[in-house]
């Protein structure tokens, strides 16, 4: 697993205001040669990671949403892949607090981009 940029970002959307964490990673299985690219939110509050987008190794989009839209069934990511990121977002200074089953709480605004 490849995480690329792990921001703190706030869009407006139809539903008002949506604050949280934006992370793009790559997942490579090895079945493939090629990874998986994710699109993932966890908004202010929330308690788990939810997949915005997801495209196959060849680029086929399986699942695509904008940042943070939870109209829709939202799709969740596996527990070790949010252990991970709850983790870097703990050391980066992006969050407050975060983990299983704990709501997420913003720390001050940062971004961390590049190979994490």
């Amino acid at each position: 697993m490849t995480v690329f940029v792990m921001a703190q970002r706030e869009e407006t959307t139809v539903l008002g205001n949506v604050v949280g964490l934006y992370v793009k990673l790559e997942i490579d299985r090895g079945d493939s040669g090629r990874p998986t690219t994710y699109f993932l939110s966890r908004l202010k509050g929330e308690l788990r990671w939810v997949i915005d987008a997801k495209f196959g190794p060849d680029g086929y989009p399986h699942y695509v949403h904008g940042f943070g839209e939870r109209l829709s069934s939202a799709r969740m990511v596996i527990k070790p892949v949010s252990a991970i990121l709850d983790a870097l977002a703990l050391a980066r200074g992006l969050a407050e607090e975060i983990g299983e089953e704990i709501p997420l709480v913003l720390g001050p605004r940062r971004s961390v981009t590049g190979p994490a």
